[in-house]
């Protein structure tokens, strides 16, 4: 038996640090590798990712802790990267096994560099955008089936994330137009909870474009908005290629998106409140026209 052999034995019977012996002598039979510096090029250039532009520039996004992992896992997908905490290593060891990439065991001072969290996990992925955001043309509306959710210049990425689940939740597909909150932020999938991974989103810059792109297909569009010959919803028929269109927190929509529709509907409210939430409404809006279809 070699001195250098012995040496480990030795270690590994008596030292009560493993994450010492984890990173002398077994890189934890993931093939990972190990981060402690704050100024790594790598951990600098993740951190760059919390800008859209960056976001945009190099085609990758993060995402934050188990249960999104998890998801994202599920939903048959592979990160390009996992930074794994060194406290937590172990106790996530079989997820980390399932995510075929490069995995990082970084320092909890490194770590705290990437978080955003407020209670961080210690499970902090890096992904290619996802192919099943795609932006809206000529082509991509062909693949848009059923009823969809148009969500014009809603900035807020909590409402954004909120809505996007609930629509995967009914089966609806959800368009961002005009200046919507990113839906690569951090927040936004958060928001999700997931569900981003597997429910289709479509991007459009121009809303009146979106909208003469679906009418051209047979759609019919519906703004939601308070208008002299505004409908009531529930007392109107729901087609199941219906479009609804929700507009900006603040604001709502414009005069020339509403013009772009085919009409206008209200959500009946007692009268007791100026306005709903607009993830609140526009999870109305999907549930009847959930119920409405069957």
């Amino acid at each position: 038996m070699t001195t250098e052999i012995i040496r480990t034995i030795i270690i590994l019977l008596y030292s009560t640090d493993f994450s010492f012996v984890r990173k002398h002598f077994m890189v934890d039979g993931l093939g990972m590798k190990r981060i402690e510096s704050r100024n790594n090029p790598i951990i600098k250039s993740i951190n760059g990712l919390s800008s859209r532009r960056e976001r945009e520039e190099q085609g990758l996004f993060y995402f934050e802790g188990v249960h999104l992992l998890e998801e994202f896992l599920r939903a048959g997908r592979n990160p390009e990267m996992v930074f794994v905490r060194e406290d937590v290593v172990n106790k996530y060891s079989v997820l980390l096994e399932k995510a075929d990439c490069e995995v990082y065991e970084v320092t909890a001072s490194v770590y705290d560099k990437l978080t955003e969290e407020k209670a961080p996990q210690g499970l902090f992925a890096v992904s290619r955008y996802l192919d099943s955001v795609k932006i809206l043309d000529d082509e991509s509306v062909k693949e848009l089936c059923g009823n969809c959710l148009l969500l014009c210049d809603l900035q807020d990425t909590g409402n954004v994330g909120t809505v996007l689940r609930t629509a995967a939740a009914l089966d609806f597909r959800v368009m961002l137009c005009g200046n919507c909150a990113d839906v690569y932020s951090s927040k936004t999938i958060r928001a999700t909870m997931g569900a981003i991974f597997t429910n289709p989103v479509y991007i459009a810059k121009d809303s009146e474009k979106a909208i003469e792109i679906l009418r051209k297909q047979g759609k019919r569009v519906i703004a939601t908005a308070l208008t002299e010959k505004a409908q009531i919803l529930g007392e109107f028929e729901i087609a199941e290629t219906d479009c609804f269109v929700i507009g900006n927190e603040g604001k709502g929509l414009t005069e020339n998106v509403i013009s772009a529709c085919d009409f206008t509907a209200i959500i009946p409210m007692s009268g007791k409140t100026e306005s709903l939430n607009a993830a609140v409404a526009s999870a109305m809006i999907l549930w009847e026209a959930k119920r409405g279809r069957g």
